[in-house]
């Protein structure tokens, strides 16, 4: 009995073991399924955000692809320089949608501050106000600076990855307005034109800074390409010898200016000028000499000019200066600045000008009194500038219009107060004829001690009346039909025929005769066959 008991215990621990060990192994299998279990969600979720990182990516990508052609045609579609930062904006916000962005463009050099290039300044944000528009960016200072004076793109982490003190100085220098996610610089070759900086982009770090790479290498050829339009258009309308306008120029700008100011009903007037004996001076001292005094008078006449003058050369020694807004007194004004500045200047080799000094002769007129177009009013400032050579030049004259039945042509005013030196000039012929046509004039109906130029225009002080200037037989009439006097002119001038022309009745009997022989039959012919043709046997026509 023992030993079956024995036995049985022994079954049932060796049941109790095999059972405990496939117990164990049960719940081994089940941890390892629990473990696989969890590593395939993680998977799952991993698979999960790199579909919607994809699906954000596609999404992404289509935008871009849709936007960049749009971003390219309107920065290329004739945009101002003033226009290309706020587009370079839009394309930013629309593409990468961040918190906060900003664009800035770097300045051009400057005489007046050389180190003006070395900053950036800011020309588009967002939100609006985020930085004032127009406030500077020092190239390497703060983490714009740094990535700009880098010349390569950069974002957070290559800003943390940077040397304790540099990433400190960086930190402290850069502005808490922005704190840039990513930095674009605008580079065309090695040269830096802007900047692009963004922050809290929706998208992931890596794509937004390939498209913004992309976005600024459009940018730059943009800009770049417009500096060089703008460095083009200014060559074209800049003298090279004195630096400043040409004529073409002053003559689109002065036809502006007149435009404006008649829109305005306001004034516009008109100096031109140029130096006395140049070519004398020329001459004597050598066309180098020549080019350093046009320089100078160029600088003397912008120092004794207000800042909306627009002043530039007309031609070899002759310059143009457009006052907007300034009557004809104000310009005179002006234009005797200009005459005493230069008069009283010690250029060089002055002394041995025909005057003793280096001086100038000019001309002022008004628009719209004296001109209604450009070419009109510089014509009347021109004949100004020719009177007061006239007038012994060193002076400035403006320009009279001649008055029709009041006092003839006024005397040209001068800066200095003076009268009309002498007579408007005439060809010999003209003269000659004026001087026939005064004294027929004077003995007609002008009382003995008028005096009338050749020209037929009074002396200055000269008030004549319209009796005064009417002949004593009166007005005559205008007709149309021919006097026998001119009849027998024009006969007389006729050259002479070859031989007398038939007289009416001769016309009429040859006609006569012609009606008869085509309606009678000749002898040898037919109705009207010409005799000669028939006999040379031919028919009557040609």
């Amino acid at each position: 009995m023992a030993v079956v008991l024995g036995f049985v215990a022994i079954g049932i621990l060796a049941a109790f073991t095999v059972v405990t060990r496939r117990l164990a192994v049960l719940r081994a299998e089940r941890q390892a399924l629990d473990l696989r279990a969890a590593s395939l969600e993680k998977e799952l979720a991993s698979a999960r955000r790199q579909t919607a990182h994809a699906e954000a990516s596609q999404v992404f990508l289509g935008r871009f692809v849709r936007e960049l052609p749009h971003v390219v045609h309107e920065l290329n579609a004739g945009a101002g320089g003033r226009q290309i930062p706020r587009l370079l904006l839009g394309a930013t916000l629309r593409m990468l949608e961040p918190r906060k962005a900003l664009v800035a463009v770097r300045r051009r050099r400057a005489e007046s501050d050389p180190d003006r290039h070395l900053h950036l300044a800011v020309a588009a944000t967002f939100p609006d106000g985020l930085v004032e528009v127009g406030s500077e960016i020092a190239i390497g200072k703060g983490e714009i600076g740094y990535a700009a004076e880098a010349q390569r793109i950069m974002d957070r982490r290559d800003f943390e990855s940077q040397a304790p003190p540099l990433r400190k100085r960086l930190r402290e220098e850069t502005d808490e307005t922005l704190l840039p996610d990513i930095v674009a610089p605008l580079s065309f070759g090695e040269e830096l034109v802007g900047v692009i900086a963004v922050e809290g982009a929706k998208h992931c770090p890596s794509e937004a800074r390939d498209a913004l790479r992309l976005l600024s290498q459009v940018g730059a050829v943009s800009l770049q390409a417009q500096a060089k339009y703008k460095e083009m258009k200014a060559t074209a309308s800049i003298d090279g010898l004195t630096g400043v306008f040409n004529k073409r120029y002053l003559t689109h700008r002065l036809a502006e200016e007149m435009r404006r100011a008649v829109d305005a009903r306001s004034s516009v007037s008109v100096f031109i000028f140029d130096v006395d004996h140049f070519k004398h001076y020329n001459d004597r001292n050598g066309h180098v000499a020549g080019d350093r005094l046009l320089q100078r008078l160029v600088r003397l006449a912008l120092d004794n000019v207000r800042q909306d003058t627009v002043f530039g050369r007309y031609g070899d020694e002759e310059f143009l200066a457009i006052f907007p807004r300034s009557n004809r007194a104000q310009a005179l004004a002006a234009a005797e600045n200009i005459q005493l500045a230069v008069a009283a200047h010690d250029f060089a080799f002055g002394f041995d000008q025909p005057l003793g000094i280096v001086s100038i002769s000019g001309g002022v007129a008004e628009c719209p009194i004296d001109g209604a177009d450009a070419a009109t009013l510089v014509r009347a400032a021109d004949e100004a500038l020719y009177e007061a050579k006239r007038a012994g030049r060193n002076r400035v004259f403006a320009y009279q219009p001649i008055s029709i039945g009041g006092a003839g042509a006024p005397a040209p005013v001068s800066a200095q107060g003076g009268e009309r030196a002498d007579e408007r000039g005439a060809p010999d012929g003209v003269r000659a004829a004026g001087e026939g046509g005064a004294a027929l004039l004077r003995e007609a109906s002008m009382p003995e001690s008028t005096e009338i130029a050749s020209d037929f225009t009074p002396r200055p002080g000269t008030l004549f009346a319209l009796a005064d200037i009417t002949p004593a037989a009166g007005i005559p009439k205008l007709t149309l039909e021919p006097s026998p006097e001119v009849l027998a002119a024009a006969v007389a001038a006729a050259p002479p025929l070859a031989s007398p022309p038939p007289t009416p009745a001769e016309v009429a009997v040859e006609a006569s005769g012609r009606t008869k022989g085509r309606g009678a039959r000749e002898p040898g012919g037919e109705p009207g066959r010409d005799p000669e043709a028939a006999e040379a046997g031919h028919s009557g026509r040609p």
